[in-house]
């Protein structure tokens, strides 16, 4: 297993860049998917999202934990989804662990992974296994470093596709969520395929 570089802020940018173009490419995808178990307006909402964050990118700061508490205060601003909260309150956390941080080594990721994902645990009420976005962000803390996290990804999408979805606007359709990916654990992977620059399909 190679050496994984330190993170820096700069990656971050780079990283929220690819987000950013890939949440577009993916709007009416995460739409079609949403609406098959939701109001259909993931794939739009994050859009949204995507746009505000785009226009703060320039002006972040090179401290980690600022840089996050930033971004979460930006998502509020814009959104007030289910989702975006959820985002909102795992990057507010994240943030709170990461302070004083220009430079993040493997360990410092995997702390604010895990900060970020307690937080929004609390925050939702949902649990591990529910088939939510918070099982992506769970796999995303416990994968290491030099792994393929696109592919961790897509494996956890793979896991839970035959389960049904026990939290969130999908619960009320939980039959028909069996044999279909759930949308935000859909758009948490297009997420990590534009920070990685991996476009793989599913």
């Amino acid at each position: 297993m190679g050496r994984v570089s330190p993170f820096s802020a700069h990656n971050l940018r780079r990283a929220l860049a690819g987000m950013i173009t890939r949440t577009r490419e993916c709007e009416e995808e995460l739409n079609s998917l949403d609406a098959e178990l939701g109001d259909g307006d993931l794939g739009s909402t994050l859009v949204s999202v995507a746009g505000a964050v785009e226009r703060t990118l320039d002006a972040l700061p090179d401290d980690w934990g600022a840089a996050l508490t930033q971004l979460a205060q930006v998502i509020g601003g814009i959104s007030g989804s289910s989702s975006s909260s959820l985002l909102m309150v795992g990057l507010s956390n994240a943030g709170t662990a990461l302070r004083g941080k220009s430079m993040l080594d493997a360990a410092d990721r995997a702390a604010g992974w895990r900060a970020a994902l307690t937080a929004m645990l609390s925050a939702s009420g949902s649990g591990l296994g529910d088939k939510t976005m918070l099982d992506v962000v769970a796999a995303i803390a416990q994968t290491p470093p030099a792994a393929n996290l696109v592919d961790e990804v897509r494996r956890t999408l793979e896991q839970y596709r035959s389960k049904a979805c026990r939290a969130g606007r999908a619960r009320v359709a939980a039959d028909r969520s069996i044999g279909r990916d759930d949308p935000g654990m859909v758009a948490m992977l297009r997420l990590v395929e534009g920070a990685t620059g991996q476009r793989v399909e599913s």
